[in-house]
């Protein structure tokens, strides 16, 4: 049976597998700690951000990469080991939440296993080798989606990437750029249809009901970390899919909790029933 008409069941799960991207700095993985508990986080190789993770949360496990990263990386025995862990973790039944830091060091590992090492040590290869890099960057993704976990997620740097290739005669600098994922070549645009959440989250100034800057005792600006939900001005890297008339509804810009982007999608919901 080819086709079928999906349940229910299945848009609510896709809209609890989110992709968090930002820059380095901006509370990524403090983020990841909202989500329902308890919480199990996966670093991939590379990923340093372990450090906002309490160590003694009953309800939060972290698994960090044991080998010297200062030292070169075994990308087959990377992925191996990734997957074993990941798989471990969606079948001990005991998370509520899962996410795994650091995507684009995952995307290099595979991008290493197919060409060689070539990727990595900045080596021409044939260009074919991207299509491969791709699909098994995706099939993982898919593998650890199509689970029971109820929520599951990713975080991924952002990177300035040029809009198009250069023109004759042009400098990089003179070339549009706008904010999408850190991954390599074309993935960093199809990996918007990997998922049906993605959110850029970035640091912006708290003010009062006044729009005073407030401050601190230091007297120093105070940030809150923000979610944006679909392109704006530079960020691409951002997105909703879902039932159109609620979509529309979610703010542009919500705190960056797990539990205030439930509630915008369900009062976004409820309104669009009305």
């Amino acid at each position: 049976m080819p086709y079928v008409t999906p349940p229910v069941e299945i848009a609510q799960t896709r809209r609890r597998r989110l992709l968090i991207v930002g820059k380095a700095g901006t509370r990524k993985t403090t983020s990841l700690l909202t989500a329902p508990r308890p919480i199990a986080i996966l670093n991939y190789p590379g990923e340093l951000g372990w450090d906002s993770v309490p160590d003694n949360d009953p309800e939060v496990f972290k698994r960090v990469w044991a080998d010297d990263i200062g030292k070169p990386l075994n990308p087959d025995k990377v992925v191996k080991e990734v997957e074993l862990e990941a798989l471990s973790l969606i079948a001990s039944g005991k998370y509520k939440s899962i996410f795994f830091e650091g995507l684009h060091h995952y995307a290099t590992a595979e991008m290493d296993v197919v060409t060689d090492g070539a990727f990595v040590r900045g080596e021409d290869f044939e260009p074919k080798l991207y299509a491969l890099g791709y699909r098994r960057i995706l099939d993982h993704i898919a593998r650890m989606s199509n689970t029971n976990v109820p929520v599951m997620g990713w975080t991924c740097w952002a990177e300035l990437k040029m809009e198009r290739t250069k023109r004759q005669g042009e400098k990089n600098d003179d070339v549009p750029k706008k904010i999408y994922c850190a991954l390599p070549g074309q993935l960093a645009h199809t990996i918007h249809g990997r998922f049906s959440v993605m959110l850029y989250q970035a640091l912006k100034v708290r003010k009062d009901k006044t729009g005073a800057v407030v401050k601190n005792d230091r007297n120093e600006p105070v940030y809150d970390a923000v979610w944006q939900v679909r392109p704006q001005g530079d960020v691409l890297c951002a997105g909703l899919k879902g039932d159109a008339k609620a979509v529309e509804r979610i703010p542009t810009f919500i705190p960056a909790n797990y539990q205030a982007l439930e509630e915008a999608w369900m009062f976004a919901e409820k309104e669009a029933s009305k």
